[in-house]
């Protein structure tokens, strides 16, 4: 017989009770089956581990170098089980939320709902639209996503509309203009999203609505960076009025184009097939609830310090 941890366990409890009889009570196993597996533990070990004193056992000095390694094991399980449970509440209390769009204002919005639900861990995925069969199966709980229309339905919901504008340098001609036309900037250097982040298919939806496919001169997932690479002059850029907000000022302006309107919808998606946990639900309510009014009021602080959008 190799050693089990069961066998060790039962040599445990034996040791504690120094009475075999007792210790097949308390371990609920008929006594003949005990003295075997100790039998055959002693075998496996080439060492006798118990005296029998009178209706008693006592360790032998081999059976007591051996208990003491048993109760390091056994400590050691306790401590791996107690882990275990940890882990697994832990995970039933984790929500996952993807990232397609409005990644710049997610921390903040959520710092209010950390603190109202401060037992629920938050793991937040930046994503772009080429990783979503990926993600799926990741087991994401929720989606904040970026669409040319609206989603309302049994898994999704709109959270409200945002235009999106063209942003210039201040020394442009079209800077002072009240309005474009995309149509206008066909020949135009443009600072996009990498291919495959949901604002660039939106945007290059809208430049083929307009007859044409944009110049790439640069790339870049950065709000920030697509702002100074239009100080320095290195291009124009779309920017989303309220989920951009701050990217404007600073020789930087935000012209809204006539034709076409540009606008795209940030909505909250969820998985069909697959039931929220309670702490998911708890994230679902509050986005639904908060995240719009919280996105035009951090919009409207961005742009009151820059000055003219």
């Amino acid at each position: 017989m190799k050693i089990t941890f069961t066998s060790l366990s039962y040599f445990q409890k034996i040791a504690e009770l120094q009475h075999m009889t007792k210790a097949a009570a308390a371990l609920h196993v008929a006594q003949p089956s005990l003295s075997r597996t100790i039998k055959s533990l002693e075998e496996e070990l080439d060492v006798p581990l118990f005296d029998h004193r009178g209706r008693n056992i006592v360790l032998t000095k081999y059976g007591e170098i051996l208990l003491a390694h048993v109760n390091l094991i056994m400590k050691e399980m306790e401590l791996a089980k107690k882990e275990l449970r940890e882990a697994e509440e832990a995970e039933h209390k984790t929500v996952k939320l993807s990232l397609y769009a409005a990644s710049k204002m997610v921390p903040s919005f959520l710092m209010e709902f950390r603190q109202k639900h401060p037992d629920i861990r938050l793991e937040i995925l930046l994503q772009s639209l080429q990783q979503d069969a990926e993600v799926m199966q990741k087991g994401i709980d929720l989606a904040l996503r970026s669409n040319i229309k609206p989603l309302d339905d049994g898994h999704s919901v709109t959270l409200f509309k945002e235009e999106i504008m063209l942003a210039v340098p201040d020394t442009d001609p079209h800077a002072n203009m009240p309005s474009v036309n995309l149509s206008d900037f066909s020949e135009a250097s443009f600072i996009c999203l990498h291919t495959g982040q949901s604002l660039r298919t939106v945007t290059d939806f809208y430049c083929r609505k307009a007859g044409f496919m944009p110049k790439v001169a640069l790339e870049s997932d950065s709000p920030e960076t697509v702002q100074e690479f239009i100080r320095t002059g290195l291009g124009i850029s779309f920017v989303p009025q309220i989920t951009w907000g701050g990217v404007g000022g600073e020789h930087v302006v935000l012209v809204p184009i006539a034709s076409p309107r540009c606008y795209r919808y940030i909505s909250l998606t969820w998985d069909k097939d697959k039931e929220l946990s309670a702490p998911a639900m708890e994230l679902k309510k509050y986005i639904i609830d908060h995240f719009a009014d919280f996105a035009k009021s951090y919009a409207a602080k961005q742009f009151s310090t820059i000055g003219r959008i």
